[in-house]
């Protein structure tokens, strides 16, 4: 596989109001992500845990208190009925607990458990670590700079709408 994706010299030709560049751009991006999606899965693995059901258990051992769904939703960015799913997956294992919500009956909480605990302290620093060395051949003013233009990016989408 190559290690980037390369756009066809006559690209432009055949769209003329398109870049070469930003399509080149978008397209390295999601390759990128692609990779380090993988790449954290693959150290997920051991604790059955996708990428997506590790940043769970992060943000409600990060949470000060247990948390709504629509809540996990909103920062996650993906569908209420998502993170249903992944709550009932680690609430399978032991990892999370729902609980009725105190002053709406319709509402339920989410809450890490012990176990849940024990397994995102497991395997947080080893994600952390890695990110680290894959983002080394960056030195730290090139990571700001990545930052930076990654910020812009997200926010031109934002407001794309």
């Amino acid at each position: 596989m190559s290690s980037s994706i390369r756009i066809a010299p006559d690209f432009e030709v055949q769209y003329p109001t398109a870049s070469a560049t930003a399509t080149e751009c978008a397209m390295n991006l999601v390759l990128t992500a692609d990779l380090l999606q993988k790449r954290i899965a693959t150290l997920l693995q051991p604790l059955h845990l996708t990428p997506t059901s590790g940043l769970v258990l992060s943000i409600l051992a990060n949470a000060e208190s247990p948390l709504p769904p629509n809540e996990i939703a909103d920062r996650l960015i993906i569908s209420r009925a998502t993170v249903t799913g992944l709550l009932d997956s680690l609430e399978r294992r032991a990892y999370i607990r729902r609980r009725p919500h105190p002053s709406d009956r319709r509402m339920i909480l989410a809450e890490i458990t012990e176990t849940g605990r024990q397994a995102a302290s497991a395997f947080r620093p080893i994600v952390h670590q890695q990110e680290k060395e894959w983002f080394g051949v960056l030195d730290e003013t090139e990571q700001q700079q990545l930052l930076v233009v990654l910020h812009r990016v997200q926010e031109r989408l934002r407001d794309a709408g």
